[in-house]
């Protein structure tokens, strides 16, 4: 086999090389033991397969200019971070070799190999932030390339307290930041009263989108103020200058799991300095000005479609 030389060092011991129009190497599979040396420390990819929920041989990738990319590594690797040394099986970089995503676990989930072994393995990482100290058993965490942590993602059954914007609260799934450290959104473990434009509205949604904490449905500008948020306790009576009156509220739909059950999909609202828009429509965007906004309860338990298509 060809000798491939990479920017890391030679090697012979690599399969299904893929190559970018340069010549580069784009993304290949190891077949033998091979050391990266990053900013963070040193790495060896993946090169055989084990019983331990890895059973598929997974690519490196790399950056046209010959940095790493993305590594799934043989055996966790100890990484150098602002935060302390945290222990990692798969490693992403930005294009300058600065560290942008880790995973503390990455195996296979399959049909004999599942979420609560993966959560079995995981240990709880203790994390300083600005919002407090977080301690939790975490899927990914993502980074800046100031270093600086820009979004966690804990497993499903995790919870943490953290001091937001708006007070200390419960969260679940992800929390992400701003550069500065400050937050930039989270996700409510439980229904927490915000002050926002309109009124106090109860802050949760039932179904979070997605399992990534990049993005979630309470959040907030850099100076603090709720910019967005889902509620499945609240609804909303607009009035405008004219007279007219137009109600927002969460809705039921049928479970898809149960015909005889209905879960709550809750109201979508986002805030700018000037406007407010519902369910993310801009055929249903408001001048704040112009309307007068009353917050009532939804009267409505909300069912958590997670609970109810419980198939196991």
């Amino acid at each position: 086999m060809e000798t491939l030389k990479t920017k890391y060092g030679e090697t012979n011991g690599y399969q299904n090389l893929e190559k970018y129009a340069s010549g580069n190497p784009a993304s290949l599979i190891f077949s033998e033991r091979f050391e990266i040396k990053t900013p963070v420390g040193v790495i060896v990819p993946q090169y055989s397969v084990d019983d331990h929920g890895r059973r598929v041989l997974k690519p490196v990738n790399f950056y046209d200019n010959g940095n790493i990319k993305k590594a799934p590594l043989q055996e966790a690797a100890t990484i150098e971070t602002k935060y302390g040394k945290i222990s990692a099986e798969l490693v992403m970089f930005y294009n300058n070799e600065l560290l942008k995503k880790l995973f503390p676990l990455n195996g296979k989930l399959s049909g004999y190999w599942g979420e609560k072994d993966e959560y079995t393995l995981a240990k709880e990482l203790e994390l300083k932030l600005p919002c407090g100290t977080v301690k939790a058993k975490i899927i990914n965490i993502v980074f800046y390339e100031n270093g600086n942590i820009k979004s966690i993602t804990f497993w499903p059954q995790e919870t943490v307290e953290a001091k937001t914007p708006i007070g200390t609260m419960r969260i679940r799934v992800g929390i992400s930041f701003y550069e500065d450290g400050s937050i930039k959104s989270a996700e409510p473990a439980e229904p927490y009263t915000v002050e926002t434009k309109i009124g106090k509205i109860s802050a949760f949604d039932n179904d979070p989108e997605g399992i990534m904490g990049d993005i979630n449905s309470l959040q907030f500008n850099n100076q603090g103020e709720v910019t967005a948020l889902s509620t499945t306790q609240n609804a909303i009576i607009l009035r405008n200058e004219a007279g007219g009156e137009v109600r927002y509220t969460p809705y039921q739909k049928e479970s898809l799991c149960s015909e005889n059950v209905a879960v709550t999909i809750p109201l979508q609202i986002e805030f700018t300095n000037e406007t407010v828009r519902f369910n993310h429509s801009a055929y249903e965007e408001y001048n704040l000005s112009e309307c007068s906004f009353e917050v009532i309860e939804y009267g409505k338990k909300a069912a958590n479609p997670f609970f109810i298509c419980n198939c196991n």
